[in-house]
């Protein structure tokens, strides 16, 4: 159980590197936080690479900044009667809609509050911001909700939280979705007062903000130029547009009013600066307006690209080798190049960095494991050698391994063919597994018996096996030690057979060809791959024995020659005369039976058969038919004793038939 646990584990090896470097990674992402952090880096990396530079929607920023601080000579709040003035001039000019991003919740002068709730009445189309703020009690600590002073959200004002959600390393991505979110109102009343503006799926849960670009993308107006302009002059600024106007401070004396509406974007690392928030807010709007806001995919998503980066990584790099970091540079590229097509083209956001980890990680996974492997080589050249050749031969190589140089000696060996009937069947009628578990214990169980007879096993074909015996060792009794382990081997498969029947398993059934001859055996092939292995006409002669036994229905056939090897040792049955394709004469072939009169019976008719007595030959292979109507060998001779005797002309002299003619 071990070892075929080891077996499967290795057959497996590499797809289970890939999948390992998958759920590695994958768990990391899930629960690191530091993972998270390197996903939002590369997501502002995509930002910055996309931004488009532009605002696309018709909005305009009155900035509260340091220009206008020095022009007005005023100290901070400024009084409401100056707001009030904005907002009146800015809707004589035709704005849309005019949002301030200024948190005015306590009462000042009366007459000042007075003054701007009459300029937002007559306005109709101003938003204000709230927030949430910080508030200590007697009894406890708590963020509250702050609102607009009631006297102007009477006047008409819309209240719209200006508050926005922060990433755990405070930078500002994702989108304000609340109900009442500041560019929400600001959306609502637009289609109000500008019906015509066409407004797309507004953001959803979840969303993230597409940055524009850096500060120069939105060239405030300073708050004092509104109240110095002409009519004409806010007709041409403010028509039909959004305004949004707050602060936008980067140096003044009053240090909390610039760092309380500063926040850190995308464009920090690039820039080095924070962004406003009317910026911000003017951001949100554009993309809500021009339906360029960012979906994050979503796990399953995530998790299918990762599987794509594993799948990527067990095709191109499980067999490491210098040229895989190649693989791997193109893998990464492939992510990097789909990254940013779908940030930039369909406004998706995927976490890059998780496929490109998988690629990375499994890259050294199989770079170290061929390190390893590499150095335990020499130690499995024995064991690997051991399952195709005797024992004997692996102790000569490893004792010489001059012994594995290219080439070849003459010797008297036996050799063996196997082939397993039907194997094309069986390959079309069940799934592959099934196939490779079947092969995997057949070849199992014939390298145990051809081994346990000292022989050979030069290699696997498809479906079939080919040994020998007689070398690379010297073995006097190689025909019979051949015989014997073909024998062996037909018991062992009817055990397999068995347990294959038990499990539901296919049953299968094998064919063996022996056949003694002089060949040369050794190493074959080229400087780059080596084989030891048989070649010669006896050797072919073999093969072509084992693919004969479906004429007869036998399950073994030995050649003459191994026959006279053995000088009795193994009881064997006539089976027919043949002629091998190229040779002259005639052989006969054989198969071991145990049953003595059958052998007897088989002789007599045989030799009637080759004396031409028709009539004698056919009723003793008759009889032995009629006793056993799957007896192929009496049902082929008889056929060909009747044809024979109906066409004396096709009769051959020596009672042979040409092999490659059954």
């Amino acid at each position: 159980m071990a070892r075929r646990f080891r077996e499967l584990v290795s057959r497996h090896a590499d797809a289970a590197i890939a999948a390992a470097a998958f759920l590695l990674v994958t768990v990391a992402a899930a629960w690191l936080p530091t993972w998270n952090a390197l996903e939002r880096r590369v997501f502002d990396i995509l930002t910055v690479a996309s931004a488009k530079g532009e605002l696309t929607q018709p909005i305009v920023l009155v900035a509260i900044n340091e220009e206008a601080f020095n022009a007005l000579k005023l100290r901070w709040p400024w009084p409401r009667s100056l707001h009030a003035e904005l907002v009146k001039r800015m809707a004589e000019g035709g704005a849309a809609v005019i949002a301030l991003d200024m948190l005015l919740a306590e009462p000042s002068e009366p007459a000042e509050d007075a003054a701007l709730a009459e300029a937002i009445r007559k306005a109709g189309n101003v938003v204000m911001a709230a927030d949430f703020m910080y508030a200590e009690t007697a009894l406890a600590r708590v963020w509250q909700r702050t609102d607009p002073l009631p006297a102007f959200v009477e006047a008409g004002a819309i209240s719209g939280l200006a508050t926005v959600p922060f990433d755990p390393d405070q930078f500002l991505r994702r989108f304000p979705t609340e109900p009442d979110a500041l560019w929400r109102q600001v959306v609502k009343v637009l289609q109000v007062k500008a019906p015509s503006h066409a407004v797309p799926a507004l953001p959803e849960e979840g969303a993230l903000i597409r940055y524009l670009g850096a500060d120069a993308v939105f060239d405030p107006i300073p708050y004092h130029l509104v109240l110095e302009a002409t009519a004409a002059e806010l007709k041409t600024v403010f028509e039909g547009k959004i305004v949004i106007v707050g602060r936008d401070l980067r140096a003044t004396p009053e240090l909390g009013l610039a760092q309380s509406d500063l926040f850190a974007t995308p464009f920090l690392s690039s820039s080095g600066a924070l962004t406003s928030g009317i910026k911000v807010h003017a951001t949100l709007v554009d993309n809500a307006l021009s339906g360029a806001w960012l979906r994050p995919l979503g796990v399953a998503g995530n998790a299918a690209l990762g599987a794509l980066a594993a799948a990527l990584s067990f095709l191109l790099m499980r067999q490491w080798r210098p040229v895989s970091t190649v693989a791997l540079v193109a893998v990464c590229a492939l992510f990097a190049v789909l990254a940013w097509y779908l940030f930039a083209r369909h406004r998706l956001w995927i976490a890059v960095a998780t496929p490109v980890s998988i690629a990375v990680l499994a890259y050294l996974a199989y770079g170290v494991r061929a390190y390893v492997g590499e150095t335990q080589r020499k130690r499995e050249v024995q064991r690997a050698f051991s399952r195709y050749v005797s024992p004997e031969l692996v102790a000569q190589i490893m004792a010489d391994p001059s012994r594995l140089a290219l080439g070849g000696e003459q010797r008297e060996i036996t050799v063996l063919f196997t082939d397993l009937a039907g194997f094309t069947k069986l390959t079309e009628k069940h799934p592959p597994p099934v196939v490779q578990q079947v092969l995997f214990r057949h070849f199992t169980a014939m390298t145990e018996v051809i081994h346990a007879h000292k022989g050979t096993v030069v290699q696997f074909i498809g479906d079939a096996v080919m040994a020998f015996w007689g070398a690379p060792l010297d073995d006097p009794d190689h025909a019979l030690h051949a015989v014997q382990a073909a024998i062996d081997m037909q018991r062992a498969m009817e055990r397999l057979r068995a347990e294959l029947r038990g499990e539901g398993l296919p049953e299968i059934h094998m064919r063996v060809g022996v056949n003694t001859c002089v060949a040369i055996v050794g190493n074959m092939g080229s400087s780059t791959r080596l084989s030891y292995t048989a070649m010669g006409d006896g050797v072919n002669e073999g093969s072509r024995l084992e693919g004969a036994n479906k004429f007869w229905k036998t399950s073994i056939l030995v050649s003459t020659d191994t026959v006279a090897k053995l000088a009795g040792a193994i009881p064997m049955r006539r089976v027919d005369r043949i002629r091998v394709s190229g040779k002259t004469e005639a052989v006969d072939v054989y198969t071991p039976s145990e049953d003595a009169s059958l052998i007897q019976r088989t002789e007599a008719a045989f030799a009637a058969y080759l004396a031409r007595d028709w009539g004698a030959a056919g009723r003793l292979y008759g009889e032995m038919l009629g006793e056993n109507p799957e007896d192929g060998v009496a049902r082929r001779l008889l056929e060909r004793i009747t044809a024979w005797r109906a066409n004396p002309a096709e009769a051959s002299a020596d009672g042979s038939v040409a092999l490659d003619k059954l």
